[in-house]
C-alpha cells in the first residue's frame, strides 16, 4: 500500500464483532485504483472486537486501528480523524455492506467538484440484520419507510435535506476549517444525546455548521451501503405508521425549500384538503382489510401510500393559516382513524 493514501475510510465500532467482518469484507474488495486506508477505532469494545481487529489486520495491511475508550460514536471519529492519514475521510458504520465502487464514487465527485467547500453523502438502503430476504409483501419502494435515504440525483442538497453519518465524505480541509464532529452529540455508549426534548445528531449539526459558513452538501447517488435493521422491526404495522408520519413531514420539507418560511407556504382549499384526507384514509382501510385476508404485495403497497398521502393531507390543513383550530378540530378525528387503522394492521415481520 502507498504511503499516502488517498482516501481513509473511518469506521468508529462498539460491541460490533458479530457485524463488522461483513463491513470490513465488502471494504477490502473495493473496486478502486486509488490507494486508501480502512482505520477502525475501538470505542471502548467489551466482546470480542479486539481480536478480531488484530485478525483482520494481519490479513489486509491498509487496516490500521486504535482504541478510544471514552463512550461516544463522535468520540471514536475524532480520534479516527487524527489517526488518518488521508485528505479525504469517509464515514461508514460497522453494521454495513458497501458497494464494490463505494470509495471509487466519492473520490470522483471530490474530484470533480474539489474548489468547493463541501462534503457529502450516498444512498442508505436497509437490509435485513441476517442478510436474509425480505418478506414478499415488502415492496422495494416500501423500505422508504423502513429506514431508508436515497435523494435519488446527484446534486447539490437544499435547506431541510441532508445524508447521515453512516454514509458520508468530507475532506480534512474542511474539518480544519470548521472543526470536528461535536461530541456532545450523537450515540454515547447504548444511548443517544437528547437536547431540548429532541434528538441531537452529530451528522446534522456538522451540515448545518458548514451550511451556515457558505458550505454545501452533495449527494453521490453512486455511493450505496446497505444498512442492517432489525428484521423483527419491519412489521406492516411499523412501516404504515411511519408512512403517515413521513407524508406529514415530506409536506413541510418540499414546501419549506421552496418557500423558505412557513408564514409563506401557500393555504390549501380546506374542503379539498379535508376530502383528500378523507378519500385517503377510507382507501387506507380498505387496502388494509384487503391485505389482511391475501397478504399481497399490490394490496400492502396501496395501504402504504394511502398511509402517507393521509399525512400529506392532515398537515396541509396547517400551512397558511394564523390559527391551527381547523387542523387541531380534524386532527381529533384524523388521528384516533390513523391508531384504530395501526391496531388492526399486522405487528409481525
Amino acid at each position: 500500500m502507498s504511503s499516502d493514501p488517498a482516501v481513509s475510510v473511518i469506521i468508529s465500532t462498539r460491541d460490533r464483532a458479530h457485524y463488522l467482518p461483513e463491513v470490513l469484507r465488502t471494504l477490502a474488495a473495493q473496486d478502486c485504483e486509488v490507494p486508501f486506508e480502512i482505520v477502525v477505532i475501538d470505542n471502548g469494545s467489551t466482546d470480542g472486537t479486539a481480536e478480531l481487529l488484530r485478525e483482520w489486520r494481519g490479513r489486509d495491511s491498509r487496516i490500521r486501528t486504535a482504541s478510544e475508550p471514552r463512550a461516544g460514536l463522535s468520540r471514536g471519529k475524532n480520534a479516527g480523524i487524527r489517526m488518518s492519514r488521508a485528505p479525504l475521510l469517509l464515514f461508514t458504520d460497522d453494521d454495513v455492506r458497501v458497494h464494490p465502487r463505494w470509495v471509487a464514487s466519492y473520490y470522483e465527485l471530490f474530484s470533480r467538484n474539489g474548489g468547493e467547500a463541501m462534503l457529502a453523502g450516498g444512498p442508505i438502503i436497509p437490509i435485513a440484520d441476517d442478510l436474509g430476504p425480505w418478506p414478499e409483501w415488502l415492496a422495494e419502494s416500501a423500505l422508504a419507510d423502513a429506514g431508508m435515504l436515497d435523494h435519488r440525483q446527484q446534486r447539490e442538497l437544499q435547506r431541510f435535506e441532508y445524508v447521515w453519518g453512516g454514509n458520508m465524505a468530507v475532506p480534512r480541509a474542511l474539518f480544519d476549517r470548521f472543526g470536528c464532529w461535536d461530541e456532545s452529540a450523537g450515540l454515547q455508549g447504548q444511548g443517544r444525546v437528547t437536547r431540548e426534548e429532541s434528538e441531537f445528531f452529530e451528522d446534522t449539526e456538522l451540515q448545518d455548521r458548514v451550511r451556515k459558513a457558505g458550505g454545501a452538501t452533495w449527494f453521490c447517488s453512486q455511493a450505496v451501503v446497505h444498512h442492517r435493521v432489525g428484521r423483527g422491526s419491519v412489521t406492516p404495522r411499523r412501516i404504515f405508521s411511519t408512512a403517515f408520519a413521513r407524508g406529514r413531514n415530506e409536506f413541510w420539507q418540499q414546501r419549506l425549500r421552496v418557500w423558505q418560511e412557513v408564514e409563506r407556504v401557500p393555504r390549501r382549499n380546506a374542503l379539498e384538503a379535508m376530502s383528500a384526507l378523507t378519500s385517503n384514509i377510507v382507501r387506507w382501510g380498505i387496502w388494509l382489510a384487503l391485505f389482511r385476508v391475501w397478504n399481497r404485495r399490490g394490496l400492502f403497497e396501496r395501504a402504504r401510500r394511502a398511509a402517507f398521502e393521509s399525512g400529506v393531507a392532515l398537515d396541509s390543513l396547517r400551512a397558511g393559516r394564523k390559527s391551527k383550530r381547523l387542523f387541531l378540530s380534524v386532527a381529533k378525528i384524523a388521528l384516533p382513524a390513523r391508531s384504530l387503522l395501526l391496531r388492526l394492521t399486522p405487528d409481525v415481520a
